[in-house]
């Protein structure tokens, strides 16, 4: 026992029981205290609990009345439902009013076309009457005519002539007549009926180097729209080239894409593409020295590329018109020079065919217009301010052709043009610029390594040519003596560098292969061009022979400011004014829709181009050009007409029967360094005639050229005179370069015609009557 003890002791010493039964209190108290708590939480979880109940009830309730008012949006989706049925129904009873008044619309049309037809008919008629009237008229002469005692060989051809001077004042209506009454009014309705369904004109600008396109809806806001969208680029034209692939079979690229496409270093010679340019000018009267020599027929060329030119006009329509049916309802115009024969119209409106812009070969949805008369509609169109009588000169300044052409104001309700009176054709533009620039680059780097980049990177050369044009040639304006151009040639035309010479090179280095062309250097470029466009303004003026009231220039190259301002100065106190266009890049394209509208509505605008009934005519007079005076009469070099002593060389005598625009002419070889030339053309009633200062013989008028290439030995001129219905054209054309020069006289008017004379007073108010 006092083991136990001890030991008891040992474990829980009696001085620490206190200790113990404090720590057991303790922890007592701590569960006591946790099971408070968890009594205090078990309150509030019943609590807790309790509310959730309270809450899933008014949730219970809420479902309930979302489940009534879902039941009301059932019934109320049903009723909608019910509602849109009918809704439906009546929309279904609109669709067959409104077909029902579409039918009746329908009707009103027809009936109001043949009302149309109807008024076109009296006009018909009302012209058809004016014309018997000025049958009767030539009647009445030539029964007084025949009253005389004696008819001699004159008086035949007096009443030959009147006939053909009658048949000149009716053909000059603007409306052709036929004989047979049936067939007018057929041929009126089929051209009233295929009118009708013209919505969309496209005016088609084909040219020699640059090509674009206008179009309009026939609407009543007739706005016209310049197509500036082509494939790689955004500008008014695009280059009328193409890129074929190197057997010519496929076009990989057309237009200004096809050409200026910047270089890479890498891009030494280009093998696989062959590129197609001036293919247009494959057609007309060009001597073989100014047409292009292609590896491929022409037509292919052009048929090619008007075949992706119709893909664009095509799309382009469609995107801004829906439901338009092309063949059907598309009018194209296409602009041609006005020396384009039958033929060359024919090949044309074949190339259109085979390029898919007409649905036949014969369709009238095509149509041609001279680019001269589409210069003057757009220019003149909106001018108001003109008077009758005034006189016009148009300058279209391209790439490669210049063309006046002087035409007077006829009538301005509706507005009516007169024949082209003079007119001027220069084959050469803007080229002559590249020309230069293009020799200036032989000089500086070599004409074997010029030669070479034209064959082997002709895209490189180009595009070199189109940067000059772009950075030097539009921007260019003379005031800013700084102004200069920088060529580099390692990043513009990397290709050069492996034909350039030794030589060359070690200078090229020097440079750091950087070309400056300063001020001077361009305006003697543009002055080349700038004063061969002044001389010849000057020549058309003085041909004229009446005051010019407005000179309006247009094409490419007239859009720069420096040729603009040198022109205003140079003619300020000889023409009033001097007027260019918006754009005048696209004034023949913007006038070949203009064209296309005075087709649909003729009240628009008229030319004086018409094709006359008369096949021949006897000449009342002799014509004839004065010669030199020491000149035997068979030599044909000219002076200017101050002597009148000088010989009278015969062209074509009186009494000679002559066709409709027969014409008589000769060759002559201008003296070593002549620049200039004037013509003197001479008439009289004699039979033989050897002075031109021999009573009873009458100055025509005289039609001045200018001779360009003074430096050349080889130059020949053909001047002849043409006899048309109602005028004399003269005309000179230089056999070497083509350059042609056309002035028009009126007939001499015979004071014995008492008919004319006691109408009209002079011949001048009768051809002005009569227009």
């Amino acid at each position: 026992m006092t083991n136990e003890c001890s030991n008891s002791e040992i474990l829980f010493p009696a001085d620490n029981n206190h200790e113990i039964v404090e720590k057991l209190e303790i922890g007592f108290k701590k569960l006591n205290n946790k099971f408070i708590n968890l009594l205090e939480e078990n309150q509030r979880i019943k609590q807790q609990y309790k509310n959730l109940q309270e809450e899933n009830q008014e949730i219970l309730r809420i479902n309930s009345e979302l489940g009534e008012k879902n039941k009301e949006i059932s019934r109320t989706n049903l009723e909608i439902l019910r509602k849109n049925s009918n809704l439906i129904e009546d929309y279904e009873k609109i669709l067959r009013i409104n077909n029902d008044l579409k039918e009746k619309l329908q009707e009103k049309d027809e009936q109001f076309e043949k009302l149309q037809q109807d008024l076109n008919l009296e006009k018909q008629k009302n012209k058809e009457i004016q014309r018997l009237e000025i049958i009767s008229q030539n009647l009445e002469k030539n029964l007084k005519i025949l009253e005389v005692d004696e008819i001699d060989v004159n008086t035949i051809n007096a009443f030959k002539e009147n006939n053909e001077q009658q048949n000149c004042n009716i053909s000059n209506n603007p409306t052709p007549f036929v004989l047979n009454d049936d067939e007018s009014l057929e041929e009126n309705i089929n051209k009233s009926q295929f009118y009708s369904k013209i919505r969309i004109i496209v005016g088609l600008d084909f040219g020699t180097t640059y090509s674009g396109f206008s179009y309009c809806h026939v609407g009543k806001n007739q706005e016209i729209f310049l197509n500036h969208t082509w494939p790689g680029h955004i500008m008014l034209k695009t280059n009328t080239v193409l890129r074929y692939d190197a057997e010519y079979n496929n076009v990989l690229s057309w237009g200004t894409s096809a050409l200026y496409e910047r270089p890479h270093r890498k891009n030494r010679k280009q093998k696989d593409s062959k590129f197609i340019e001036l293919f247009k000018l494959c057609l007309g009267d060009l001597p073989d020295n100014l047409r292009p020599k292609l590896p491929i027929d022409c037509k292919k060329a052009i048929t090619d590329y008007l075949n992706e030119m119709g893909k664009l006009i095509k799309n382009t329509i469609c995107m801004r018109w829906y439901g338009v049916d092309y063949f059907e309802n598309v009018l194209l115009i296409i602009t041609i020079p006005a020396d384009y024969s039958e033929r060359d119209k024919v090949i044309m409106r074949q190339c259109v065919f085979n390029a898919n812009l007409i649905e036949s070969i014969n369709s009238e949805n095509l149509q041609f217009t001279t680019e001269s008369e589409a210069t003057a509609l757009h220019c003149v169109e909106n001018e108001l301010k003109y008077d009758i009588g005034e006189t016009f000169m148009f300058v279209d300044c391209g790439t490669y052709i210049t063309d006046l052409t002087t035409r007077k104001l006829v009538r301005k309700d509706p507005l009516h043009m007169g024949k082209v009176t003079a007119h001027i054709r220069d084959f050469r533009g803007r080229s002559l610029i590249d020309d230069v620039f293009t020799n200036f680059l032989c000089e500086r780097l070599g004409t074997r390594a010029i030669d070479l980049l034209k064959e082997n990177n002709y895209n490189q050369f180009q595009y070199v040519v189109e940067d000059f044009r772009q950075r030097a040639i539009e921007p260019f304006t003379g005031d800013n003596l700084e102004f200069s151009y920088t060529l580099d040639i390692e990043d513009n035309i990397p290709a050069l560098l492996q034909y350039i010479s030794k030589e060359t090179r070690k200078i090229m280095e020097e440079y750091d292969w950087s070309i400056d062309i300063k001020y001077n250097d361009i305006k003697k470029m543009f002055d080349t061009v700038a004063d061969r466009i002044i001389r010849l303004m000057h020549i058309q003026l003085s041909n004229n022979k009446e005051n010019c009231s407005t000179i309006f220039l247009t094409g490419e190259f007239c859009e720069n400011k420096y040729l603009q301002n040198k022109i205003r100065e140079e003619f300020r106190h000889k023409v009033n004014n001097i007027s260019v266009p918006t754009h005048p890049i696209a004034t023949i394209e913007h006038g070949a829709v203009i064209y296309g509208l005075s087709m649909l509505d003729d009240s628009k605008f008229k030319f004086d181009n018409l094709k006359f009934v008369t096949s021949s005519r006897v000449l009342k007079y002799t014509y004839g050009i004065q010669c030199n005076c020491e000149d035997d009469g068979n030599s044909l070099y000219m002076k200017t007409y101050g002597d009148k002593n000088c010989k009278f060389n015969t062209l074509v005598k009186r009494g000679t029967e002559v066709a409709i625009d027969q014409t008589f002419s000769f060759n002559f070889k201008p003296e070593s360094n002549q620049s200039n030339k004037s013509f003197a053309i001479y008439y009289t009633q004699k039979y033989h005639v050897e002075y031109c200062g021999e009573p009873g013989v009458k100055l025509l008028g005289e039609l001045n050229i200018d001779l360009p290439d003074v430096h050349l030995d080889n130059r020949s001129i053909n001047f002849g005179l043409t006899f048309g219905q109602c005028e004399i054209i003269a005309f000179a054309r230089n056999e070497l370069n083509r350059q042609e020069h056309m002035i028009t006289f009126h007939y001499p008017y015979d004071r014995n015609d008492d008919y004319l004379y006691d109408h009209y007073g002079d011949y001048d108010d009768y051809l002005f009557h009569n227009n």
